[in-house]
């Protein structure tokens, strides 16, 4: 019997997710924080959705909170990534 498909990532996370991945010990530190966060441009929650775009949050992760690009965009590196949606580019 062949392995089932593996259940595909939801495109929106919600406050418990967004807090694993930021490493945080409960959903609460995020709330919390989730200002400051912004703040320092972390991206805001989808208007009409549940939650944040998983593609802006971990855009956000990997580049250290948006001060360095990762290392595949570092200067000298030919990089093509694909356009940001209109959603993404007004709240990522």
């Amino acid at each position: 019997m062949p392995a089932p498909d593996p259940v595909p990532l939801r495109p929106v996370l919600s406050a418990d997710e967004v807090a694993r991945l930021l490493r945080w010990t409960c959903v609460e530190s995020f709330r919390n924080n989730r200002r400051k966060l912004e703040n320092a441009g972390f991206p805001k929650k989808l208007p009409g959705c549940p939650g944040w775009s998983r593609a802006a949050v971990m855009r956000w992760i990997e580049t250290n909170g948006g001060l360095d690009a990762p290392a595949e965009e570092q200067p000298g590196n030919v990089v093509r990534l694909a356009k940001a949606t209109p959603l993404e580019r007004r709240f990522a």
